[in-house]
């Protein structure tokens, strides 16, 4: 059946992070409910995660998202939140349909050394980021071994973001339990659902 809205289908990027894939974790799960409800599903591919470089994961979202507009809900986990959030500080687009983050953080990370140069090439603008008109929801862990609670939680509160707080939740992997991410979908659901005529 054609689709006679005149609301453009929505468009979902879900984005890895630091040592991971498209199919890691819970993105594939995600992926599935989104489909389901009716959405287009990109699950790039970040090159080269386990020696990742700012500039190349910029290029590679600029080329599979291009301008984020009123349709387009993006999702990311660990590394693919400073990701995502840089990318949209660059483009500054007026409306995203939704953004969900995963265990975020825009800080460096003490267990993380590895990727200090990365995060400081990748700092969001913060004012850039407010002046989007965008429903925010961030998934913290209580325990998570590589990002504090309190870094994900400073991002949570700057972008006025809707927060589940996940009990000893590690990092949110699959090797922590999480091969579904059910606050992930209510999320995006709602958001979906919003963007509806």
């Amino acid at each position: 059946m054609a689709n006679t809205s005149t609301t453009a289908a929505p468009q979902v990027f879900i984005v890895h992070g630091f040592q991971s894939s498209p199919h890691d974790n819970w993105f594939d799960w995600l992926a599935t409910q989104a489909r389901a409800a009716g959405a287009t599903v990109i699950q790039p591919a970040m090159p080269e995660p386990d020696y990742p470089q700012a500039s190349v994961w910029q290029q590679t979202l600029d080329e599979i998202i291009g301008q984020p507009q009123a349709n387009t809900f993006l999702i990311g986990h660990s590394l693919g939140v400073i990701t995502l959030l840089h990318f949209l500080s660059r483009h500054r687009p007026a409306r995203v349909g939704g953004l969900i983050l995963a265990a975020g953080f825009t800080t460096q990370l003490p267990e993380l050394k590895i990727l200090d140069d990365y995060i400081h090439a990748s700092q969001p603008d913060f004012t850039v980021l407010q002046q989007i008109s965008m429903p925010v929801h961030s998934i913290i862990s209580t325990n998570d071994p590589y990002v504090p609670e309190a870094a994900s939680s400073t991002i949570a509160h700057a972008l006025h973001s809707s927060i589940d707080y996940v009990p000893s939740g590690g990092h949110l992997m699959a090797e922590d339990g999480f091969s579904e991410l059910a606050p992930a979908w209510q999320s995006l659901q709602q958001m979906l659902a919003k963007q509806q005529p």
